[in-house]
Formats: C-alpha cells, structure tokens, sequence
C-alpha cells in the first residue's frame, strides 16, 4: 500500500521561511483594525497564519519530525502554554465579576452602569476564547520560527523581510505625519471588516502622532523600536548601500509617535547593543547619536522638546498617575484568584479598566503562575539569543543574535507602560522575535557540533576498553 506521503511527493515544497515572511507582510500591511468577522479580534490575516502554523508545527512533530535537541525556548513556550491553559480552566471554574470600585472616572457615562452577573459571564467566556485563539496564533509562529528556520541564510532573510516591511509601515507613518492622511484607512481586504476606525489621528501637544497600520500610536512606536535594532543589524553589516535606508527610516519615523512607551524599548535596546559593541563601533555611536537628536531638532521642530517633556514631569504626568492608580485597585480583583487567574484577555476594559501594564494584566489573567512563565520567556530568549552570539562562528550571525536579544528586552521594557498583548501587531512581533531567538540558539549550536572536532581513535578504543 503506498504511504500516505507519496500522495504529497509531486507537490511543490514550501519552506517555512515563506510562510513567516508573509505572516510579517500581513502583520504590518494590513490594518490591525481588519477582521474575519466570525472570529472577532483575533481574526486578523496573520493570527489566522499564526493558526496555520500551529497545525503545521503539530503535524509534523506526529509525523517524521524530531528536534535534534532540547530548545529552551521551546520549553518556555511550552511553560506560557500550560499557564494560558490552566488560567483559562481556571477562570471556566472560579467565574468572574466587576467589582463597582474598578471603573474609571475617566470612562464614558454609558459605561458607567453596573453590568449583570450574567453579562459578565457571556462577555468573560467569549473573551477567554478569543484568548485562546490568539495565543495559539502566536505560539504557532513562535514554534515555526523556532525550528523551521534552517540555516543562518534564512534567519538573514527573515530579518531582511521584517526591516523593509517595517520601513514600508514607518513610511506610511511619515505620510501620515506630514499631509494629516493616513493611508491605511484606503486599504481593504475582501472579506474582513473594521473592528474599530482605521487610521484615526491623535495629537499631542499639536504635534499628529503617527499609528500607520498599528491600532494606536504607542504600538506603532514600540512595533519600530523593536525591530530597529535588527535595522541597525543591516546598517552595520550591510551587503548593499541601500541596506542603511531601512534605519534611516526607522530611526525618524519612530520618535512622530511621540510615544514614552517607544523610546523606553529603544533606549534598552540600544544600551544592550552598545555593551556588547566592540570599541569601532561605539564610538560611532557616540557621534551618530547626538547628531541624530539635532537633525530632528531641524527636521520636526518641537518634536525633541516634545519627547523631552514626557520624561521632564513624569512624576506629575496624568497618564503615570493613571498607571500607578491602577495597582492597588487591580490588586484586589488579583487576589481572588492569585495562582491561575482568570484567563487570558477575560480583564476586558469595557467592564473593567485600561491597564497600561502587559505584566500586570498578565498577573491579574494568569496569575503568579502565568507571570513567573512570562517574564522566564523574556528573560530566557533573550539569554538564548546571547548565548547564540556568544557560540556564532561568523561575525554577522553573532551580531543578529545580539540584536534580537536588544529587540525583545525592549519590547520587555514597553511591556511594563503598554498593554502589549492587547495590540495585535506588537503581541505578533513579540513571539515572532522570541522564534527568532529561539532559531538562533539552535543554528548556533548545530555550528558548535558540525565544527566540534572529533575523538582520536586513541581515545574511543580507550572508551571502548572501559565500557
């Protein structure tokens, strides 16, 4: 009887390096906004990629596919995975309610009305499975990434793939800057329909910032300083001259959003890269840096002054005032169900508040448990990304190490001033580049063990002789 792959043998083969570069491409260029309606806020084109990707890792882990190795990664994923799962469980079986302390004054007067036990109920478990859908999502890039990438070549292609798409979204940002329009409201995709307006503009202090295909400003700003470093990556090792437009483009576009949120993830992100930057480069830095800061100065006039600001009076800045009045309120909803939590995306903001705290949503929604996986999956990626700079044999691929482990602790770092898992483009980003570090790691250590020299025959016959 024939096996049932021979059925698939005349088939074109399609790498999964295709398939995450156009999980990227959709990621970015289609509005965040814009979703299959049937599956809510997770039905974006790439959550439904990231779907497809999760079933293709399944299918080929059941079938002839076995990982050389243990990826530490992989077994943090797995950790975030079983915390989602048994806060979800968790949340099915503890039920939920809105406390009447937990609104805002800020809210609308509408929202304002105490909603049934039974409201909440439908609303909680409808949220819980929009969770999980777009944590599956996430997790199915992630895993993909991790042990899809082959070689260092498509790792390189990957992050050339992410820099010019992401140069494409920062310079609709620009656009937008400029003439007031932002081209992301012309886009339409048969099939999917806005959840929320696309391209609505905010000001701040008379200066528009800028959201491109993002949902809000502040992600636009944290998706481009995540993935600047990679930029940077090219500048610095670059093939081609057009290789340094990416961060050029990056490197203006980001600072329109006007966004705290945004230069926190590049500030760590490059204090990270500059550590580890041999001494050539470094003082480059400390040229190109202070010039950059003129040239916006001239280019936007107002913009520095601007981001200065929000860091001047930060102590007295309503939107810091609003974050920190959270935690004593939120603290008392966490204590109810402090281990597990009460699922993933169930802190719905229209029956509760807006936290501007990924981790401290993920406290209240997976609880201890949930956040000891979480801050282990930040912190042990970017660990595996160094450690695959440390053991890389060619200069460049040591150094695309290094830069994505600068990308996620800034994207850590935005975590604590910005619900990032409530935007799709920066909760895509996150698990894309932990897949990165994850791929990373494995290349390094497939190098280290092409490259290991083997045994002298003096040595096995004297292993042999032992056994």
């Amino acid at each position: 009887m024939r096996r049932a792959r021979d059925w698939f043998a005349g088939l074109p083969h399609l790498p999964a390096l295709t398939f995450v570069s156009a999980y990227v491409v959709l990621l970015l260029v289609v509005p965040a906004q814009l979703i299959f309606r049937p599956l809510g806020a997770p039905g974006t084109l790439a959550n439904m990629v990231g779907l497809g990707a999760l079933l293709w890792w399944c299918a080929a882990r059941l079938g002839s596919f076995t990982p050389r190795r243990v990826s530490p990664v992989r077994l943090l994923l797995g950790g975030v995975t079983v915390a989602v799962l048994a806060a979800y469980v968790s949340g099915m079986l503890g039920g939920w309610y809105a406390p009447s302390n937990m609104r805002q004054g800020t809210d609308d007067v509408w929202t304002l009305v105490f909603p049934t036990v039974s409201q909440v109920h439908v609303a909680m478990v409808t949220a819980a499975d929009r969770g999980l859908l777009s944590f599956g999502a996430w997790l199915g890039i992630a895993l993909l990434t991790i042990d899809g990438l082959r070689s260092w070549r498509d790792l390189d292609v990957l992050v050339r793939m992410l820099c010019w798409t992401t140069a494409v979204y920062s310079a609709v940002g620009i656009y937008q800057f400029y003439t007031g329009t932002n081209l992301a409201a012309y886009i339409k995709v048969p099939g999917l329909s806005a959840n929320a307006v696309v391209g609505a503009s905010l000001t701040r202090s008379v200066l528009e910032r800028v959201s491109s295909t993002a949902s809000h400003p502040i992600e636009f700003a944290v998706v481009v300083a995540c993935v600047l470093p990679l930029a940077l990556h090219l500048a610095i090792h670059r093939r081609r001259r057009r290789d340094l437009l990416p961060v050029l483009i990056l490197g203006f576009a980001m600072p329109l959003a006007v966004s705290r949120s945004g230069i926190l993830a590049i500030g760590l992100s490059l204090i990270i890269m500059f550590c580890y930057w041999p001494p050539a480069v470094r003082r480059k830095a400390l040229v190109v840096g202070p010039l950059t800061v003129v040239a916006l100065r001239v280019a936007v006039p107002g913009l520095v002054g601007t981001i200065y600001s929000l860091f001047r009076g930060i102590a007295t800045d309503p939107s810091v005032t609003g974050r920190t009045d959270d935690y004593g309120v939120v603290m008392s909803l966490y204590q109810d169900q402090p281990w597990f939590g009460r699922g993933l995306f169930t802190f719905v903001p229209g029956y509760y508040r807006i936290l501007d705290n990924q981790m401290l949503m993920v406290l209240v929604e997976l609880g201890a448990v949930g956040l000891v996986a979480v801050l282990l999956l930040y912190i042990g990626s970017v660990g595996s990304a160094l450690g695959a700079r440390r053991r890389a044999l060619d200069p460049r691929d040591s150094h695309v190490s290094l830069a994505i482990a600068a990308a996620i602790a800034g994207m850590l770092a935005a975590s604590v001033t910005f619900d990032a898992w409530g935007f799709a483009q920066a909760a895509g980003l996150t698990f894309l580049l932990v897949g990165m570090a994850g791929a990373a790691a494995r290349l390094s250590h497939e190098d280290r063990a092409v490259t290991a020299p083997a045994l002298p025959r003096r040595l096995e016959l004297q292993e042999v002789r032992g056994a």
